[in-house]
């Protein structure tokens, strides 16, 4: 009996005791197991104006880019929605041809790290000057994260010859002899980020946009290609349409509308500041230079942490 008494204070080898050791080193030792790893790193990031907003059941940020700057992560890895907008072209002058729209692209789901990425906003381009028989200035290009939409082409000026101005959208063509139109550029990867303009003849033809060709004259200037409508919300007004052509100048009679999306008329009208609209093309008559192009835009969105 005192036997199997001092038996039962003895240590027992208890094979589940063993295997709860090794659980709590795996766990607390070791850094494994599900309560202690370690919280994921919230998204944090800064520059541009920054807005909050919900979507599709979802909380974004924006971060919107008037001007150049840089876009830093500060912390987290994410994933990025972006807008880019190149600067619209300038209106030709001398019954010139209205100023293509900027480049129009959206990239999504891209992902992105901690650092530091420049943001280039591209300016407006020129309106062609008097006398000069040139076409107006092409726009600005503007790019983010190696990727780049290209400023649109400037309009065609009476005498300027029968080349093209290609950009994001392409230029209207001039009065005779300089009636061609510029075409739209399409990078190495496409889609399209702009239509051509509208030929010239009696009068300038419109300014190629974002959503559509500039018109050719018919009589009076043509006027510039409609812009497109963002698919995103890319911060207020919602939707937003960017990078309309210029409308052609006249020639002794009405000059060319601009397109919806910042495009400027004719005569001389300037694209609007941010939308990469494309500026009016000037008539005879009025004389003096052709519109400026309106500068361009990047936006960026994020899913909220």
């Amino acid at each position: 009996m005192g036997a199997r008494s001092s038996n039962r204070n003895k240590p027992q080898n208890n094979r589940s005791d063993g295997h709860l050791l090794e659980y709590f080193r795996s766990t607390f030792v070791r850094g494994g197991g599900g309560t202690n790893a370690p919280p994921p790193i919230p998204f944090s990031a800064t520059g541009g104006t920054t807005q909050p907003y919900s979507e599709g059941g979802f909380n974004y940020i924006s971060h919107t880019f008037l001007s150049s700057n840089d876009f830093i992560v500060n912390s987290g890895n994410g994933t990025i929605d972006y807008l880019l907008v190149g600067g619209g072209g300038g209106g030709g002058n001398d019954v010139g041809g209205g100023g293509g729209g900027g480049g129009y692209r959206i990239f999504t789901n891209q992902p992105i790290t901690p650092g530091t990425y420049p943001v280039i906003v591209g300016n407006g381009g020129a309106g062609a000057p008097q006398p000069v028989a040139n076409e107006g200035s092409r726009g600005g290009n503007s790019s983010f994260n190696s990727q780049t939409a290209t400023g649109g082409g400037g309009g065609r000026s009476r005498g300027s010859g029968g080349g093209n101005a290609p950009g994001g959208s392409g230029g209207g063509g001039a009065h005779t002899p300089g009636t061609s139109a510029g075409s739209g550029n399409t990078p190495p990867t496409s889609p399209l980020q702009g239509y051509p303009g509208g030929s010239g003849g009696n009068a300038g033809g419109g300014g190629g946009g974002a959503g559509g060709s500039g018109t050719p004259q018919s009589g009076p200037g043509g006027p510039g290609g409609a812009g497109a409508a963002n698919t995103y919300r890319y911060g207020p007004p919602n939707p937003q349409t960017y990078a309309g052509g210029g409308g052609g100048g006249g020639h002794n009679s009405a000059d060319g509308t601009g397109g919806p999306g910042g495009g400027g008329p004719g005569p001389s009208g300037g694209g609007t500041t941010n939308t990469g609209g494309g500026g009016g093309g000037q008539h005879s008559v009025a004389g003096g230079s052709g519109g400026s192009g309106g500068s361009g835009i990047v936006v960026i969105r994020y899913i909220a942490s």
